[in-house]
């Protein structure tokens, strides 16, 4: 890193005039909001001018500036106007996953709790050991989130641990979702792949979307789902069609660490995300392209969200706790009143070949992360990693 380039820095235009930080390395950097408290940049130094993560096609503000009479015509109305305002990269999902029932959305809730539209507010800052912390109060659930960030100084690995705090009395059902988004021009049709080691899928119902190819309710073995046209979707990559869809991928019961990875082969950049299967036992496959013709898509948009979670499917939290188990897996979990919960995960970036074919496996062992790809014979990458999990 550069002498006269400040370790952590606070800017006010981190990213479309919003106010935020940079945590810079030698092998790069990660830029958070404080709106929203969204990651919406990470950089490799030796892949210059790519962002792997998700930044929308309009111009975002922070959710707090949001007013449905002043902006629902840009953004959309409530419950999802005030999400898509602010939305950036990976967002937090907390503390529930997708929309709020009516009698919520009539009380004010928007979509996929309030941590992703909350101010979140620096609480402590290391230069020397790279470290921020930030978080914010979500008033109407009474918990108290707080996320921190530190980045290893040589090797590029960010360990992030989220706490979250019940300022209640009474438990509380919660969903914990890292909505980790990609987007051009890492994402690309027929060439970014994506790898978790999930098994039994099922694929979201009809009404989520009018484009979707898959065959609606439909449960399958990852990678391959069933299409509506009697065919088969490999779902490691993202077809160049105009569609929308949802799936949820129950991670392997028996892995201790789990991961998501996504790379470009073409733009060698793979991006890896680590964290205990306990944590996040599902992975939601969110794959947006060009479908949705309200604002703020307006039928120009293509993302993908690659989101590990506590929680299977985006609905109202009461249809989650109806719901029950889903292929014998818990859909939720419990805030005890008064207690303190937390999470962990690790995010890691590589410089790939151009012959790159995926990740196979990630095992880790004796201080480090081994990357198995999926090529004949197998290359595998590795990098220095701390006991974190």
């Amino acid at each position: 890193m550069p002498r006269h380039l400040t370790a952590i820095e606070r800017s006010r235009d981190v990213f479309d005039g919003r106010a935020g930080y940079r945590i810079r390395a030698e092998w790069g950097h990660v830029a958070i909001l404080e709106g929203g408290g969204h990651i919406c940049e990470l950089a490799l130094n030796c892949v210059p001018g790519i962002n792997p993560l998700w930044t929308p096609p309009w111009k975002t503000i922070d959710a707090e500036r949001y007013s449905p009479a002043k902006h629902r015509r840009v953004y959309g109305p409530p419950p999802d106007g005030r999400l898509l305002a602010g939305i950036a990269g990976h967002s937090l999902s907390f503390d529930h996953f997708g929309p709020p029932s009516p009698e919520e959305t009539a009380a004010g809730l928007s979509t996929h709790g309030e941590a992703p539209s909350a101010r979140w507010r620096l609480t402590e800052r290391d230069e020397k050991q790279l470290r921020l912390t930030y978080g914010c109060r979500l008033r109407a659930a009474q918990i108290e989130f707080s996320r921190t960030l530190s980045l290893d100084r040589r090797n590029p690995v960010i360990y992030c641990e989220e706490r979250a705090r019940n300022l209640s009395p009474y438990d509380r059902p919660i969903s914990w979702n890292e909505h980790v988004t990609f987007g051009p021009p890492f994402l690309e049709s027929n060439a970014t792949i994506f790898d978790m080691p999930a098994t039994r899928a099922k694929v979201c119902p009809p009404n989520f979307s009018d484009k979707i190819f898959l065959q609606p309710d439909r449960e399958f073995t990852w990678p391959r789902a069933p299409r509506k046209d009697a065919g088969q979707a490999d779902l490691r990559t993202t077809p160049d069609e105009v569609f929308g869809h949802y799936t949820a991928q129950l991670l392997d019961p028996a892995l201790d660490v789990a991961f998501v990875s996504a790379s470009n082969p073409r733009q060698r950049l793979l991006v890896v995300y680590a964290f205990p299967r306990a944590d996040f036992p599902w992975v939601g496959n969110w794959e947006e392209r060009n479908s949705r013709p309200a604002p703020p898509w307006n039928g120009r948009t293509f993302c993908r969200g690659i989101e590990f979670s506590t929680t299977p499917f985006a609905i109202p939290r009461r249809e989650t706790v109806d719901q029950g188990p889903l292929f014998e897996e818990p859909t939720f979990r419990w805030l005890p009143g008064g207690s303190t919960r937390k999470v962990r995960f690790a995010i890691m970036l590589f410089q790939v070949p151009e012959d790159f074919a995926g990740v196979k496996q990630l095992t880790i062992e004796r201080g480090r992360a081994m990357i198995a790809g999926r090529e004949s014979p197998g290359r595998q990458l590795s990098v220095r990693i701390r006991d974190f999990f």
